[in-house]
């Protein structure tokens, strides 16, 4: 367990370090550039969440909209309905969105494969369709925020980050810690794992609430930021659709990869275009087709392969002689 906690040192270093520059410089920064921040962060937290579930236990879920959407509502009613204060809602959307994965795991659960992926899609319209027809939530109107609760940008901002800190400790425990070994020993064969006296059920019920409430958060955070929601965005299919693509593009079961993933799908290409959006989508439907073809472990694989390549090149003495001597010195 050591030799695991030094490997990680430079990177927990590095997240560190970023982590209070961001915080300290949040005074300093730019409507625009907290708005992009805070969409980059909460992207990255939903990613990250997906990560969970599809990268290291396999199971590639499609409900990530609707627990974003679970999220979103739980803490704009609980702010228009009710007398609970700004962190009783946020913590409330994570709750609802953990006890919504509780509830239906077990059906969900037996399903494999592309089965599972579809009961999923399937909870997705299922709550959607319920707000669709819930009075009480505004039905097809929606519902807003109270003017009066929405935090400012900045807090905003912080609040994302913080978020988006947990969501990669979270990752960390999963890829270093047992429960991990766990996860993906259930990922690559469960009946194996089961006789090795794995609890795949189990297993896979924490990683799914752990996901889930990751992006019930999210889906609070985005909800305050939006003030106004209604069923088809807050429901709609583009949450899961860009945690998918973002983790798929710097590397599943990784945890740099849907850092490089939003940065690379967000900020490269969605930010940049987002004056041409048909032109945001062909690229970002392109790159996907390209690392699904020839890089399936993601931008992330591909370069910490590649820097493995040239350590072990390196270190076999293979790199070509440089010096004038050395040439000097060949057999004619």
């Amino acid at each position: 367990m050591s030799a695991r906690w030094m490997r990680d040192l430079p990177g927990a270093a590095v997240f560190a370090v970023a982590f209070l520059i961001l915080l300290a410089s949040t005074g300093s920064l730019s409507r625009y550039q907290l708005d992009v921040g805070f969409t980059l962060l909460t992207f990255l937290v939903i990613a990250q969440a997906w990560n969970i579930l599809g990268g290291f236990g396999g199971h590639v879920s499609l409900a990530v909209s609707g627990f974003v959407g679970a999220g979103m509502y739980t803490t704009t009613l609980l702010l228009e309905k009710t007398s609970a204060g700004l962190t009783v809602s946020i913590l409330a959307a994570g709750a609802v969105a953990a006890l919504g994965a509780l509830l239906f795991s077990v059906p969900l659960f037996r399903l494999r494969a592309a089965y599972f992926s579809v009961g999923t899609l399937a909870l997705t319209l299922t709550a959607q369709a319920a707000v669709v027809n819930w009075g009480y939530a505004g039905a097809t109107q929606g519902i807003s925020v109270p003017f009066d609760a929405v935090p400012t940008q900045t807090s905003l901002f912080e609040m994302a980050l913080v978020l988006a800190a947990v969501a990669l400790l979270a990752t960390w425990w999963v890829r270093r810690g047992t429960f991990g070994l766990r996860l993906m020993a259930v990922r690559d064969n469960e009946d194996a794992a089961g006789t090795l006296g794995v609890a795949a059920f189990r297993v896979k019920l924490v990683a799914f609430v752990l996901t889930s409430a990751l992006t019930g958060l999210a889906g609070a955070l985005l909800a305050l930021r939006q003030v106004s929601i209604e069923p088809g965005a807050a429901f709609g299919l583009t949450w899961t659709i860009n945690a998918i693509v973002m983790a798929a593009v710097g590397g599943v079961g990784t945890l740099a990869g849907p850092l490089v993933g939003v940065l690379v799908v967000y900020y490269g290409i969605q930010t940049q275009l987002e004056s041409y959006p048909e032109l945001s989508a062909i690229l970002t439907g392109v790159l996907l087709v390209l690392i699904v073809r020839f890089a399936p472990e993601g931008l992330w694989g591909v370069v910490t392969r590649g820097a493995g390549t040239l350590a072990a090149r390196r270190r076999r003495g293979d790199s070509p002689p440089a010096s004038v001597d050395a040439r000097v010195a060949e057999p004619m």
